[in-house]
């Protein structure tokens, strides 16, 4: 009895230290997985000593294996719970970056719908600039249009004014022909003598008023020699003055008719060059009419051609969208239907887990009873071995004692049955747990094969976003050359800008020097005037002189008597004489300044016709320059709707990202759901396990099993470890797309800023171009101003050829009034003088009311007016030349 008691005693007190071990370093574990392994672990060491404390006295080898085993699974405990508190602490860290990299994600969306926003907005603005552009162009070509027909019809009615020029040429040449046929038959009459002339026939224009008054002068000879001997020498003298004073005034008239004829042909060559001019100009604003038309065509084509492309691509781009969103629909079901399964599964296990800890803290509370209720008992003992060993009574109160702790050790004995019973059933439940983890392990293969699939999606976009931004810059780097060479070109264009300026300053000083000398000439001729008129003075005074020095040489014998006389004359004489020279040397100087005014005078003509030319070559490559516009406005053109195009791709490209960012977060929760699901598995799992390898550390007989199972976890714990690493690893690969996809993003913001720019300095040369054909059309509206004057100009100068006609024809009559009076004898005076006077009433009625000179002076005054009023860019220089000739005659 005393072995038994001695054994009963000690084998309880053996497991304290083992307790003490396995207890130690638990605490340190975080949560309530290492209160539940401390838990577990004093249980099963309690547990243990209690149900070997009986048999030890029997079996007491296995003590020391079991108690490396316990140390063994102690220190794996640890290392478990280290790696746990690592992997929550990853697990945190992960989540707060995954929470920032949301953030981020959804300001970065923010952003993106506002660029959105803001692309459609700059497009709708584009769209409506191109069709005021568009409708602006149409009105130019309607204009144009227009123009062209104004110019056809004033070409028409010029070359129709030409033909009626040129008919009234014909009757002037007709009317002279008449004349010399006229005179050919007075030359043919008998007792006819010629003038110094070859042939009447071969007489110019400028000999015919010389012809015709010698003529008159014969018939007036004729008439002094009827006079002579049919009248008195009175009556002969004085009808001799009249007609003579008439051959002179008809002299004069004849004089100024062929000034005034001069002048008009002048006048009509400066037309007809005018005409050609006008003529030329508007075969070339045809022909570039004709041109602009033909490229506002192209410009049509062209852009209905893009429209259509722009219209097949944004077709293609829907459908292919429409696609992608069906089958992300269909996934994005699947995994919330999944999702959903798992949350049901979750819920269970949680469930039940946090029944099987009510339990096993009610265990352990009743555990911890027993235990302090066994040391007691111990110590009890111990007293009472201690004080009387020999007493049989204490003896038997123990032995009692000892079969009620025997009874109490069978019954604890057959409740640790019923607990390996229910630690057996709940094995099993693992195991199916476990199984249903294989199948949700299987899903999340699926699931990540989806991932991949979406990964290889996302490839494909990057590289479509690669080859997109390869095609950007090629577009960008055609752009920059384009603006280069339209630089270049805007550089050129404001250099002949400022040469034109300066030849338009040259070309106005020019002016006003030839409006300078236009005066000084005035003042010539009115010195050259005076100058004549003294030398009508000076010759007055050398016939004086002439008339004084014969009655001098006459009176030769009276000067000698009269001395005193002749030195006060031979003094007047030198006086006179030193006058005449100084007049001479003065109307010398004057010829010599008007030498000089003349060279001036032709120089300055000279370069206003080198300036003309100038002003030719100027206008050609203004108009070449203006083509070389309109070209850049085509290439302009070209661009915008490359640029367009690109933006409807970049705004396709947009939203697709965005589309796989949604995506993206969408898996992302999904994964971030089942890691913690698995995290929460596998706490779980190890909870179990302890609990497992508490209860098998119970079990006899059951060590290579448990052993086994043991290892089975293991293994099932490293494969779960091995697939969070596997899933942690996809996470972070993600999140590097994540990044590339952000900075992608921002290299297409800057393009969009970029492009945007361009647009602007695009939108520039517009309202640039815009302020250039405004310019053109007030200089076409000028124009058309101008040629209106002309018009009117030439209509005065059809007026004034018809009083030129009206003229001649009176002119004519007069002649043959003379006539018949001249060839009329004396005595039939009479009878002849009432036939010339009913034939002379109606002429000097018509003279009185017409009074043609004047009108044609008016006429003239007007003309000159309008000429001036023309620019030099208009009028040829045939009129500038007429000009001065007009002012003579007038």
């Amino acid at each position: 009895v005393l072995g038994t008691g001695s054994s009963g005693t000690s084998s309880p007190l053996l497991p304290a230290p083992t307790i003490s071990e396995g207890s130690s370093p638990l605490p340190n574990g975080p949560g309530p997985s290492s209160e539940s392994s401390l838990s577990s672990a004093v249980f099963s060491s309690k547990y243990d000593s209690e149900i070997r404390s009986p048999k030890k006295s029997v079996s007491f080898s296995g003590k020391d294996q079991v108690e490396n085993i316990l140390e063994e699974y102690g220190q794996q405990v640890r290392d478990l719970q280290k790696k746990l508190s690592d992997n929550t602490e990853q697990h945190e860290q992960q989540k707060f970056a995954l929470r920032q990299s949301i953030i981020e994600l959804q300001t970065s969306l923010e952003n993106a719908m506002r660029d959105k926003e803001s692309l459609s907005e700059l497009r709708r603005k584009e769209s409506q600039s191109q069709e005021d552009h568009n409708s602006r162009l149409r009105a130019t070509v309607e204009e144009l249009q227009a123009a062209s027909l104004l110019q056809e019809e004033m070409i028409k009615e010029s070359s129709s004014q030409i033909d009626y020029l040129k008919k009234l040429v014909q009757g002037h040449d007709e009317v002279f022909e008449q004349l010399r046929n006229l005179l050919l038959h007075y030359e043919g009459g008998p007792d006819r003598k010629t003038y110094g002339y070859e042939s009447v026939a071969s007489l110019r224009i400028s000999y015919l008023p010389a012809a015709f008054a010698r003529i008159l002068q014969d018939f007036e000879t004729e008439v002094i020699g009827a006079l002579d001997r049919r009248c008195f020498i009175a009556i002969t003298l004085w009808s001799f003055s009249c007609s003579f004073c008439f051959n002179n005034s008809i002299e004069r008239l004849i004089g100024e008719h062929e000034q005034d004829l001069e002048v008009l042909r002048e006048a009509a060559k400066a037309s007809h060059s005018h005409a050609s001019n006008i003529q030329s100009q508007m075969e070339i604003i045809q022909e570039q009419a004709k041109n602009q038309k033909s490229l506002y065509l192209r410009q049509i084509s062209q852009l209905e051609g893009t429209i259509s492309q722009l219209r097949s691509e944004l077709r293609e781009a829907m459908r292919m969208s429409q696609d992608k969103i069906e089958d992300l629909e269909k996934q994005l079901h699947l995994v919330h239907s999944e999702m959903t399964d798992a949350q049901i599964e979750r819920d269970q296990y949680s469930q039940e887990s946090g029944n099987l800890d009510d339990e096993v803290q009610q265990l352990l509370a009743e555990l911890h009873k027993k235990d302090v209720e066994l040391n007691l008992e111990k110590e009890q003992n111990k007293r009472l071995w201690d004080r009387d060993t020999g007493s049989s009574i204490t003896i038997d109160n123990l032995r009692r004692e000892l079969d009620n702790k025997n009874m109490e050790l069978q019954r604890l004995d057959s409740v640790v049955r019923s607990l390996q019973m229910e630690c057996e059933g709940q094995i099993q439940r693992q195991m199916s747990a476990i199984k249903e983890r294989n199948d949700s392990l299987e899903r999340e293969s699926a699931i990540l094969a989806q991932l991949n699939s979406t990964k290889d999606k996302l490839h494909k976009t990057v590289q479509d976003l690669n080859e997109r931004k390869l095609s950007l810059d090629s577009a960008e780097r055609v752009i920059a050359e384009l603006r280069s060479s339209h630089l270049e070109k805007e550089r050129v264009i404001e250099r002949t800008n400022d040469e034109i300026e300066k030849l338009r300053g040259r070309v106005d000083s020019k002016r006003e020097e030839f409006q300078q000398l236009k005066s000084e000439s005035d003042l010539l001729r009115n010195v050259q005037s005076d100058c004549e008129s003294l030398k009508v003075q000076l010759v007055e005074k050398e016939k004086v002189i002439e008339i004084l020095q014969k009655q001098i040489e006459s009176m030769t014998e009276i000067v000698s008597q009269h001395g005193r006389t002749a030195g006060s004359m031979e003094t007047e004489k030198s006086q006179l004489i030193k006058e005449v020279g100084e007049k001479k040397v003065e109307l010398q100087e004057m010829k010599n300044l008007q030498e000089k005014k003349d060279s001036q005078i032709r120089e300055l003509e000279a370069s206003l016709s080198d300036m003309e030319l100038e002003k030719v070559k100027l206008m050609n490559v203004c108009s070449e320059r203006l083509r070389i516009l309109k070209e850049m406005k085509l290439e302009r053109e070209e661009l915008v709707n490359e640029i367009k195009a690109s933006r409807i791709e970049l705004s396709a490209l947009a939203e697709e990202a965005e589309i796989i960012k949604n995506d993206y977060r969408e898996k992302n929760e999904e994964m971030e759901a089942i890691v913690s699901k698995l995290k929460m598995q596998l706490k779980s799992a190890q909870i179990e396990l302890e609990q497992t390898r508490a209860t098998l550390k119970t079990m006899e007989g059951s060590d290579g099993h448990a052993m086994k199972v043991a290892m089975g976890m293991q293994k099932q714990i490293t494969a779960k470890r091995g697939q969070i690493d596997a899933l942690q690893s996809k996470i972070k690969f993600l999140e590097e797309a994540m990044t590339n996809a952000t900075k992608e993003k921002h290299y297409l913001k800057e393009e969009r800023n970029r492009l945007s720019q361009e647009l602007g300095c695009m939108a520039a040369l517009n309202n640039k171009l815009a302020g250039e054909l405004e310019i053109l059309k007030s200089q076409d509206k000028r124009l058309k101003d101008k040629l209106v004057t002309m018009e009117a100009a030439l209509d005065k100068f059809a007026e004034c050829q018809c009083i030129i006609q009206r003229q001649e024809q009176e002119v004519m009559r007069y002649k043959l009034q003379h006539t018949l009076d001249v060839k009329v004898s004396l005595s039939f005076h009479g009878s002849f003088k009432n036939i010339s006077e009913s034939l002379q009433m109606p002429s000097k009625l018509n003279y009185t009311k017409e009074d043609p000179l004047r009108d044609l002076k008016q006429l003239l005054q007007e003309l000159r007016s309008t000429i001036d009023e023309i620019p030099s860019a208009i009028l040829p220089k045939a009129e500038s030349d007429s000009d001065p000739d007009l002012s003579s005659t007038l």
